[in-house]
């Protein structure tokens, strides 16, 4: 099954008790940027892009939304893959983990002081000079404490909870918030590759919408969940969207859908910029290849510096 080309996809992550999010925005290819998103008024930041493989599903924003805990990897330089935590809309490091490959990885939070680090039995080592901030307990997460873990990861807060679908093999199932007046709808999601359409890139995920009727299909390569309030969040490649909850009923079609929707932002022309975090410091005797790197130039400016350089030095000996 072939896949329409997209420009961009984008894949949000929520706090799970406050109005903050963070947009993945992807595209094109291992160019990926960071977006704050605050739902209280649908106000954006671009933040930072990172130049390598940025897997969303792996990690995850505290409660309060104050940190974000990301899985990066470039497949070069002393760590090759990491896990990073950072203030978003950054990716810059607080605190590091270097992994070294794809078995594993990645992390979430139980509460805004307590993160699980999802690199198998251990022992976890540190980046140098990048502890984790004081009051911030790391847990590992092993075959002996998971259990436990995860009980408490499923009794705690949560910005969206999706079920297994009975109706669908591989299907998954997310319900609107109960009280909202979309309480009766849900999001059901199919991966057209993988068993897991949590886990999968946007671009292979088949999500559609059933509100009482027949099930309306949410855009190719989109992204969809339910807002607080019962609200309809939903993308359409690099664009992002809002459904009113009292507004979901009685829609027969995509177009329909897309028409009765507010378009809340277009990320789709966005260019990689060098940012650097507001919290970034120097680090001396860093090593090339992890977090503080991210502030630097990119390769492509670095060559374009080089080149004005030269121009001017050919200038001042011919002058």
């Amino acid at each position: 099954m072939s896949l329409p080309p997209t420009k961009c996809t984008l894949y949000p992550v929520f706090a799970a008790a406050s109005p903050r999010a963070v947009i993945y925005r992807r595209g094109p290819s291992n160019q990926t940027c960071l977006i704050a998103w605050d739902r209280t008024e649908d106000s954006f930041e671009v933040g930072q892009w990172f130049k390598g493989t940025v897997k969303p599903s792996w990690g995850g924003l505290s409660p309060d939304g104050e940190w974000l805990v990301s899985f990066l990897g470039k497949y070069r330089g002393p760590f090759a893959t990491w896990t990073v935590l950072s203030r978003p809309p950054f990716l810059t490091a607080v605190a590091l983990w270097p992994k070294g490959d794809t078995w594993a990885g990645g992390g979430f939070f139980l509460s805004d002081d307590t993160l699980v680090l999802t690199h198998g039995e251990g022992p976890y080592d540190l980046a140098p000079g990048l502890p984790p901030p004081p009051g911030l307990t790391v847990l590992p997460f092993t075959r002996a404490n998971a259990p436990v873990v995860t009980a408490r990861a499923q009794s705690g807060p949560a910005a969206s909870r999706w079920r297994p679908d009975p109706a669908v093999e591989g299907g998954w199932i997310l319900d609107a918030p109960a009280g909202a007046p979309s309480s009766h709808a849900f999001i059901r999601a199919v991966s057209a590759y993988t068993a897991d359409p949590l886990r999968s890139l946007p671009e292979s995920v088949r999500h559609s919408l059933c509100a009482g009727g027949p099930p309306v299909p949410l855009p190719v390569a989109g992204w969809a969940a339910f807002d607080r309030n019962g609200d309809l969040l939903f993308s359409q490649e690099g664009a992002l969207f809002r459904l009113d909850a009292d507004r979901l009923g009685g829609i027969g079609s995509t177009e329909e859908l897309l028409a009765r929707a507010r378009c809340l932002a277009d990320f789709s022309d966005l260019r990689f910029r060098p940012l650097a975090a507001p919290y970034a410091a120097p680090t001396p005797g860093a090593e090339d290849g992890f977090a503080p790197i991210l502030d630097r130039v990119s390769r492509e400016d670095r060559h374009r510096r080089r080149q004005v350089r030269k121009t001017r030095e050919r200038v001042g000996r011919s002058g």
